[in-house]
């Protein structure tokens, strides 16, 4: 079930201070970190989405985010401090990649089939016009929620991406 999407978050999300940032962004702001890695796989490629085909792609995975993966998340985390509960925390955690595996399957097998993308022009500009649309408002003032975006722009963008 290994595809470039998969392989490339999986990469990318061990770089230095890329986890803290997607898990604030997830945490702070309840963005989807799959479809952040998924802005970030595009632009480190040179791609951009045409912006009327993110909604398509996130109500793809709206259930599956919903009713699986925020499930098994809160579940691991509602554990943490649970004494005995180590082993059943880690096959939770286990289910929880496994899922988050899933959703990025079907969202490369909605790419491979319905995405429209283009070159992108600019992509470090056009990742950060994307991040701000994938990251809702939550509980962060504007100023917050617009530092949030420009950190992630920074980490998400490739070496070459300029």
């Amino acid at each position: 079930m290994n595809n470039p999407l998969w392989v490339f978050s999986l990469h990318h999300y061990e770089q230095p201070g890329v986890a803290e940032a997607c898990l604030a962004a997830q945490d702070l702001c309840g963005a989807d970190v799959n479809l952040l890695m998924y802005a970030a796989w595009l632009s480190n490629n040179g791609l951009n989405l045409p912006a009327e085909q993110w909604p398509a792609l996130e109500a793809r995975v709206a259930e599956w985010r919903q009713r699986v993966v925020a499930p098994l998340r809160s579940l691991r985390r509602d554990w943490r401090a649970l004494p005995g509960a180590e082993q059943l925390r880690e096959q939770v955690k286990t289910l929880e990649l496994a899922a988050e595996q899933a959703q990025q399957a079907a969202m490369w097998a909605w790419h491979e089939q319905h995405a429209q993308c283009v070159p992108a022009a600019r992509p470090a500009a056009e990742l950060t016009a994307v991040l701000a649309r994938l990251l809702p408002t939550g509980n962060l003032a504007p100023a917050a929620r617009n530092a949030l975006q420009q950190r992630l722009a920074r980490l998400l963008a490739g070496p070459g991406v300029a």
